[in-house]
């Protein structure tokens, strides 16, 4: 093979993407970046050919599109556990996941390492009721080695006919636990916001499962009511939360925060592009003493809450750290059809604070299993038995009510 041809199809390929300088390590006042990127498209594109014309398995001829998306995937899996590759036939089921419902287990997961980890079960979901928590490996779907497999390969396997069954095998590290459970698939809908009768005097709790599209406006509706029944502190459940739409978040932390108050902002490469997210509605009227509950389910959109109210010593936070997922994710479409998504920016709280991969501390450690704690019921003194609650009525029931 003549060895011209890779080098001169390289030189080709980057006039066509627009770099106008031919051979930058022979001109004076040349950035070095750019000459470097140059050099490695060329041993970029010499690989590629050297694969496409030498290549043999089978007498199989491997195409050059094969190869372009081996490569992209293979860029992809160096950065970090949520950028990928969306091939054309996925990226319809990634778009019907971002609108809220959709077929399937009920979890939502992410990479750590070589395994795709559950972040926190949709509350009610398939997941929820098998007992998949914070932290669990999908060590095999279907038997299937899941080792290695990125979200979109799992979620590829979980999804399916509702009321079909999947099998999967999972492992938790915190406890050393192997297990395996049968999940019937299910339409997954987004909930939103339950609350329950007042615990003691005055304290009111309210639970947010995920944040949706009417997420702020069914609190609101909560906060009202509490009002009409004296109601002059709050406990705001966001334990298990695996996070939602960022406009949720916004409304919500809006809810107890004065208008145009900073609730979060992104800062992309390099420190640039600084966005600043502020509320855009006025607080509700009640304006309750507040106790936000978090595990280390809680992620996303619940953590920016939970950060924006904790900064503007709004809210007392109490609980456990918070998973550390806030990055923006942007999709890029790609001419074929597919499409990039890709991290381009993190989240901060207001004073500064790095969510993603730091997670929100809570002013208040209180332990308790992730496993373990209670949902709320209507049966009276249930949520004495648990210890998170307990404390943040304790805590509530020292302080005077502000009207």
């Amino acid at each position: 093979m003549n060895i011209l041809r890779p080098l001169l199809l390289s030189r080709l390929l980057l006039l066509g993407a627009g770099v106008l300088f031919a051979q930058p390590d022979l001109e004076e006042g040349v950035p070095p970046e750019d000459t470097l990127r140059v050099d490695q498209m060329a041993r970029f594109t010499m690989a590629l050919e050297q694969i496409h014309q030498r290549y043999v398995q089978s007498g199989k001829e491997i195409s050059y599109e094969e190869l372009i998306d081996g490569a992209i995937s293979g860029m992809m899996s160096q950065l970090d556990p949520y950028s990928t590759l969306i091939e054309t036939e996925d990226l319809q089921q990634f778009q019907e996941t971002t609108e809220g419902e959709f077929g399937g287990i009920g979890v939502v997961i992410n990479r750590r390492g070589e395994w795709v980890t559950v972040v926190s079960p949709i509350e009610g979901s398939p997941g929820w009721d098998a007992g998949l928590q914070p932290g669990d490996r999908f060590v095999a779907i279907e038997a299937e080695d899941a080792r290695g497999f990125s979200v979109q390969d799992a979620v590829k396997r979980l999804r399916g006919t509702p009321g079909s069954e999947v099998k999967v095998e999972m492992f938790r590290p915190s406890e050393n636990l192997s297990f395996t459970a049968t999940l019937i698939r299910e339409i997954i809908e987004t909930p939103s916001v339950e609350s329950f009768e007042p615990l003691e005097d005055g304290i009111g709790y309210v639970r947010i499962s995920l944040f949706a599209e009417d997420t702020a406006q069914r609190l609101r509706r909560e906060l009202t009511a509490m009002g009409r029944k004296d109601i002059h502190s709050v406990i705001l459940d966001l334990r298990g939360n695996p996070g939602g739409l960022l406009t949720a978040a916004v409304d919500v932390a809006g809810l107890f925060l004065p208008n145009d108050s900073l609730v979060v902002y992104t800062v992309g490469k390099e420190g640039e592009e600084r966005r600043e997210i502020r509320t855009l509605s006025r607080p509700h009227r009640l304006k309750p003493n507040l106790v936000i509950l978090v595990n280390r389910g809680s992620a996303s959109a619940a953590e920016i809450v939970a950060g924006a109210l904790q900064d503007e010593d709004r809210a007392e936070v109490m609980g456990t750290r918070t998973f550390g997922k806030a990055s923006v994710q942007s999709v890029v479409p790609m001419p074929d059809g597919s499409a990039l998504k890709l991290t381009t920016a993190t989240y901060y709280t207001p004073s500064g604070r790095e969510i993603h991969e730091n997670g929100i501390e809570p002013d208040q450690v209180v332990s308790f299993p992730l496993g373990g704690w209670i949902q709320r019921t209507d049966d009276e003194d249930q949520w004495k038995q648990d210890p998170q609650i307990a404390k943040a009525v304790t805590y509530l029931s020292g302080e005077p009510g502000e009207e």
